[in-house]
């Protein structure tokens, strides 16, 4: 028997094994690692989407937090894992982030996992402590240029999503902002409106609340259209042609996992986040649902890291 024939036979044997593994998958729990403590956004999102995942796959899906490093422990820990759809990881922005402003990784962001769908998109809202003299975007700009070095912008954390979208809004004003990161999120919203600092990128979910019983002043937010959380606000955009941020959630799997998973997983998550009460839940928490193939994901991951490498480079962020 030739080489080629021998060949073609494995080929062949692989085929068939893989389509049978596919056609009884899933045959047991599957686990969606959450790498960040639990009760934050991605745990809420994963909470959303799992009791249907469940009852699509008809199997138990559990959701494990994995926090550490700014999501970097648990996203090893799936990069690592066995490539055959049992081990899912829920990334976040901050998953495209780490490859520019962490010196190293123990995975390639790219490489190490395959797209399966991005779930849900939610816009950035840039908020300033109502003493703060602007009421718009073009007068926070302005302001800035006549006071360089008076604002100080608050975030976080060191290199996390919402320091990164400032920065990316900072360069593309030409402005001079200092930074102050805080420990998450809603204390820097806090810091905010107790006067620490007078300017943000606020998650929308934390930082509508605070603009509608006036701790906060809302200016724009970050994407291409109105949010209908704060729809009386502009897009910076308007002010700022082309400029986005957006925060988003997805589900990615670790590289070599069978393509015949990836589409049903595909197939069963998009069907998920475009159910009339599933996209009604992400509305309350100021979330979009998108879905789509998981190229749509890819291209998204492939783009943001090449994007907030170069915001990276140009305000000299650097995490050792």
């Amino acid at each position: 028997m030739s080489k080629a024939v021998r060949l073609a036979l494995l080929l062949a044997a692989f085929g068939v094994c893989a389509a049978a593994f596919a056609a009884s998958y899933p045959d047991r729990s599957i686990t969606i690692v959450v790498p960040f403590p639990a009760g934050g956004p991605a745990s809420v999102v994963a909470n959303i989407v799992t009791p249907a995942l469940e009852e699509r796959l008809e199997q138990k899906v559990l959701i494990d937090n994995r926090a550490g490093a700014d999501g970097i422990l648990g996203s090893d820990f799936v990069a690592k894992a066995p490539a055959d759809g049992y081990t899912l990881l829920l990334a976040t922005s901050s998953h495209v982030i780490h490859p520019a402003t962490y010196a190293s990784l123990t995975f390639d962001t790219e490489k190490a996992f395959v797209p399966v769908s991005l779930l849900v998109a939610s816009q950035y809202l840039l908020v300033v402590n109502p003493s703060l003299p602007v009421e718009s975007v073009e007068e926070l700009i302005a302001y800035a240029k006549s006071h360089p070095g008076g604002l100080t912008f608050a975030s976080g954390g060191l290199g996390g999503p919402t320091q990164m979208a400032f920065e990316l809004f900072r360069l593309t004003a030409g402005i001079k902002v200092e930074q102050t990161a805080y420990d998450g999120g809603a204390a820097a919203l806090l810091a905010v409106a107790n006067g620490e600092a007078q300017v943000m990128m606020g998650p929308i979910l934390a930082a509508a609340p605070m603009v509608k019983d006036g701790r906060l002043r809302g200016l724009a937010v970050t994407g291409r259209h109105p949010d209908p959380a704060v729809s009386e606000l502009p897009t910076i955009s308007e002010t700022l042609p082309g400029f986005s941020a957006l925060s988003w959630f997805g589900i990615v799997a670790p590289a070599g996992t069978p393509a015949a998973v990836i589409t049903r997983l595909n197939t069963e998550f998009d069907r998920i986040v475009h159910d009339p009460q599933i996209a009604k839940r992400f509305a309350e928490i100021g979330g979009e649902p998108i879905g789509g193939p998981p190229s749509t994901l890819g291209s998204l991951i492939h783009d943001e890291i090449a994007r907030w490498r170069r915001v990276a480079k140009d305000a000299g962020i650097h995490i050792d």
